[in-house]
């Protein structure tokens, strides 16, 4: 004898239409309890909605701005004023409380609208406040980029961020929406118009479902993405030791600052010298290059010290020179006890130059779509052996130019 597959008693639907969409969510629930399924007391989890499944009935849902805190129901007094008036508290959803009556001609849970307006305004203006709210997270991704929005935006890489820069003006726009949607209520109520009970919930369902899929999927494939990336930059994946580095480095080494001379690499530093590079449509070649060590002419070491070059061609002039602002602004606030303008005798033949002494002497180099940013210190026991600042900028500035 065949046995019966047991049906689940519990049944879990993707809401067809935001939380703050009052009416809509009223008229869904009544027309889910129609067809056998009962919003359980486990109400919304995880943008879903549990129901028990039963009978069907003209169960009336009805939606009351939530006083409390997130999460929290009804205080007794308001249980036992509802559960009087025929209606019981089911479950909670973002910021309403969700009432059920299995009376179809019992009495309304709210007969004046003016009265639900009041209730409303604060869930209103508490929508208001959040779209505000999202400017400190927009802060924090700027002070996150350490304030170098055009030079975290290649390094990271045009793709990715321009994915999040969609997701962030979609939850910006998302939470206007509410803020609008209740406002709309609000006015309808404040005139004494009766909201909506029986709303066609049908005609923007497939719309919502399809948008905020969407979302969910690329916000998942944006923090995957990001994650990676972040894994691979920790595991060096974008690092090759300088010596196996095949390509030609398109600027200044330390080797040129001594004509015929020979790099040595310092084997006791700790910060090996490597070449870290990366590719984006609008900065096509990034390379940041490291050097610890010493140059040697005819066997005696002439120069010790270290070349520290982050260098970008960017698709545009404009874009090299505004991550040549970017890296002085951060240089100057990561070391503001320290930072100082050095002044050059001669001027470098350059589109842009800017030398400072922040720690170490560095300076920042544009020629057209080219920038460098630099960092050189020397360590010679002898300081006239020394090589002067506007020798090595001008040096710099010199390698930066067309062929």
């Amino acid at each position: 004898m065949k046995h019966r597959k047991r049906q689940s008693t519990r049944a879990w639907r993707f809401p067809p239409c935001p939380a703050y969409d009052v009416e809509a969510t009223e008229s869904w629930l009544q027309s889910m309890a129609a067809q056998g399924l009962h919003l359980s007391e486990d109400g919304f989890f995880a943008g879903f909605a549990c129901f028990d499944r039963g009978k069907p009935k003209q169960t009336r849902y009805r939606l009351e701005a939530a006083p409390g805190a997130a999460g929290e129901g009804p205080d007794e007094q308001a249980r036992e004023l509802t559960e009087a008036a025929g209606w019981r508290f089911t479950a909670r959803r973002g910021d309403f409380l969700i009432y059920a009556s299995d009376e179809p001609g019992g009495v309304e849970l709210h007969t004046d609208p003016r009265v639900q307006a009041l209730s409303l305004n604060l869930i209103r203006k508490r929508a208001r406040r959040s779209v505000f709210s999202l400017i400190p997270w927009l802060l924090l991704c700027f002070f996150f980029s350490q304030r170098m929005l055009l030079t975290a935006w290649v390094q990271i890489g045009t793709p990715l961020s321009l994915l999040g820069a969609v997701l962030v003006l979609w939850a910006i726009g998302s939470t206007a929406a509410s803020a609008l949607s209740l406002r709309r209520l609000w006015k309808k109520l404040r005139s004494g118009q009766a909201p909506d009970h029986r709303k066609d919930w049908r005609r923007k369902a497939r719309r919502y479902r399809l948008s905020f899929a969407a979302y969910l999927v690329l916000a998942a494939v944006y923090f995957i993405s990001l994650l990676r990336l972040w894994s691979l930059a920790s595991e060096g994946a974008f690092e090759t030791p300088l010596a196996a580095y095949a390509d030609p480095i398109p600027f200044a080494t330390m080797e040129d600052l001594v004509p015929g001379s020979v790099y040595v690499p310092e084997s006791q530093s700790v910060l090996a010298d490597t070449v870290e590079e990366h590719r984006d449509p609008l900065a096509p070649i990034q390379l940041r290059l490291t050097q610890h060590g010493t140059l040697r002419l005819d066997g005696k070491t002439v120069l010790s010290g270290g070349w520290n070059a982050e260098y970008y061609e960017t698709a545009a002039p404009w874009m090299a020179r505004q991550i040549a602002r970017e890296y002085i602004a951060n240089d100057r606030r990561r070391n503001r006890n320290h930072f100082s303008e050095i002044v050059l005798p001669e001027p470098v033949d350059a589109d842009f130059v800017s030398v400072y002494s922040a720690v170490f002497p560095t300076a920042v180099v544009v020629q057209g779509n080219r920038v460098a940013h630099v960092t050189f210190y020397q360590l010679n026991r002898d300081e006239s052996r020394d090589i002067p600042v506007e020798t090595w900028v001008s040096l710099l500035a010199e390698s930066l130019r067309e062929p």
